[in-house]
């Protein structure tokens, strides 16, 4: 709705010319490179450091068992940060190991199951899968879990195909939000048209309708990355105008279980494990801000209590 805004405004200040630079404008943007990014979540050893206790696994015989020194876990979380609605798009990742282990869940948003297809010819001394994802909308994501067995090295490589102008781009925890700028050619009326088109967004989108704010919490007993974001539920041109949907995320990147307890977030006191990610929606009438707010936590119970800085519903 605020694209056929700022069309309507342009027509009154440049008629048809000005249209057909806006569309110009917005074809070219459709068809730019844009980038996804997978976050890579967990690149670890997996090594049992209890007394008396080893890794292993049943041998082909399934009566003996085999032990196992060389175990590395990947967790990976894809997200669909484009403008682009995903369709029976294939995901392939290659492990430089040929014992592998892969699991694919269902997307946050669309759950349509992904299916397995067959992967490209990988490498020697390599593994591939290989999942095609029916359905993954513009905000939605989708997890993918890995276990290797004796890996030459750490690293592995993925790829993204028939996704037309959309391509992987790894990161290694939470990536930073960037704001896009717009680029001015030499066109002297091109330039006048962009700053009108500018000028118009700050006019009616001053007031943001969805942001992100990133917290850790690390302590000996616990480490928690705290994560508060929201958005507006209703396409409205108002940036104002509610109501508003508040997500928390908060996963575990330390190697002990929490427990994590806040007013902010329902169903707690809770028990989160290493690795493992809590996830809580609320909703607010009003635009929420950014306030300070206490979350107690401890390994066996919420004894400590830090003061952290997330977007919660405005008093």
């Amino acid at each position: 709705m605020l694209i056929e805004v700022l069309k309507t405004a342009l027509s009154l200040l440049g008629g048809g010319v000005a249209g057909a630079f806006l569309n110009e404008w917005m074809r070219r943007r459709r068809e730019r490179i844009q980038s996804i990014p997978l976050i890579e979540r967990v690149n670890r050893l997996v090594s049992p450091k209890l007394e008396g206790f080893t890794l292993a696994r049943k041998s082909e015989d399934g009566k003996t068992l085999e032990p196992i020194t060389n175990v590395r876990e990947y967790q990976f979380t894809l997200r669909n940060t484009s403008n682009v609605h995903l369709q029976d798009v294939e995901i392939q990742f290659e492990f430089p190991s040929q014992d592998v282990e892969g699991w694919a869940e269902r997307p946050t948003l669309s759950k349509t199951a992904p299916i397995g297809v067959d992967a490209d010819i990988a490498k020697p001394l390599t593994k591939s899968y290989r999942w095609r994802i029916p359905q993954l909308p513009s905000t939605d994501s989708i997890d993918f879990t890995f276990r290797a067995i004796d890996p030459t090295v750490q690293k592995y490589e993925v790829a993204l195909y028939k996704s037309g102008c959309v391509v992987i781009q790894k990161f290694e925890g939470e990536p930073v939000t960037r704001t896009s700028t717009l680029k001015f050619l030499g066109s002297p009326i091109l330039n006048l048209l962009l700053t009108i088109l500018i000028t118009a967004y700050v006019f009616f989108a001053l007031n943001f309708k969805s942001d992100q704010s990133f917290f850790s919490l690390r302590e000996p007993e616990c480490t928690l990355a705290v994560t508060s974001s929201f958005d507006q539920l209703n396409d409205n041109v108002l940036p104002w105008r509610g109501p508003w949907r508040i997500h928390y995320s908060v996963l575990n990147t330390g190697t002990r279980r929490c427990v994590l307890q806040s007013d902010e977030l329902p169903g707690t006191p809770t028990e989160i494990e290493p690795a493992q990610e809590l996830s809580r929606t609320t909703f607010s009438s009003n635009k929420p801000k950014l306030v300070a707010r206490n979350f107690k936590f401890g390994q066996d119970s919420p004894t400590r209590q830090m003061e952290v800085t997330i977007y919660a519903q405005a008093q």
